[in-house]
């Protein structure tokens, strides 16, 4: 929560460095650092771009401006990372682990995609580029070369559907039907601050979520409420919930 408070001061910083005619551009932010960003520049009246290199991206730099922005503002390179499919298997977590072997920011780097046919790409700031071409050599064992790109890549997310039963339509009841804890857990994380609506964090525990709400909720996952299907005869709610995977 500390972290975020000083992520909250340098922001507001940033913006007055906008409203002096200046554009400032970010790292990759995730998805609770964009909320705050996002937040803070509409009620300040600052322009803000996003783009991460990779369309669906989860983590994304932003330019906070009140001029016009184009994608190459945003000084992001993706890669492609070939090797032998055959022989080796290379997760999500042996590329970031990599990478922060290196000696990286986490805030350089963007998304990791791999598809179902295991191509794997990432997305990183163009000043960190050149020094990941020249040390990034094996991941997993495995001997990698990297190509640079420029055609289109998505990140493609899956959902699992999921119904649920509350006495409300309050944030703390959804939280514990979707993830089986307790309501007192529920009512903890969102005190704490772990929990997000729509990228804005949310510490109201009487709060009632909307249908195609977003919520995050920090080390358990993200899901989206989808929609009402009925009403049981004790008068309690059937909620589909579509679970990011």
């Amino acid at each position: 929560m500390g972290e975020l408070i000083e992520f909250n001061k340098k922001i507001l910083s940033l913006i007055n460095k906008v409203n002096d005619g200046r554009v400032v551009l970010l790292n990759f932010l995730d998805e609770n650092e964009a909320g705050i960003v996002e937040e803070l520049c509409s009620k300040n009246h600052i322009g803000f771009y996003y783009y991460g290199g990779i369309d669906n991206s989860d983590r994304n730099r932003y330019i906070l401006s009140n001029y016009e922005i184009c994608n190459d503002d945003f000084k992001i390179c993706v890669y492609k990372i070939d090797y032998n499919k055959r022989y080796y298997n290379i997760e999500h977590k042996h590329v970031l682990g990599t990478l922060m072997s290196l000696g990286i920011k986490r805030e350089t780097i963007g998304d990791i995609v791999i598809t179902d046919n295991k191509d794997i790409y990432f997305a990183c700031t163009e000043e960190i580029s050149r020094f990941i071409e020249n040390e990034l050599e094996f991941i997993n064992r495995a001997k990698i070369e990297l190509d640079r790109i420029d055609y289109k890549v998505s990140n493609v997310i899956r959902y699992e559907e999921k119904e649920i039963l509350s006495s409300s339509y309050r944030l703390d009841g959804i939280i514990s039907g979707v993830y089986n804890i307790s309501r007192n857990k529920s009512l903890e994380l969102i005190k704490e601050g772990l929990v997000y609506i729509n990228h804005i964090n949310n510490m109201n525990v009487s709060h009632n979520v909307s249908e195609n709400d977003e919520i995050n909720v920090r080390h358990y996952g993200k899901f989206k409420v989808d929609k009402l299907v009925s009403t049981t005869r004790s008068g309690r709610y059937k909620i589909k919930v579509l679970i990011r995977r």
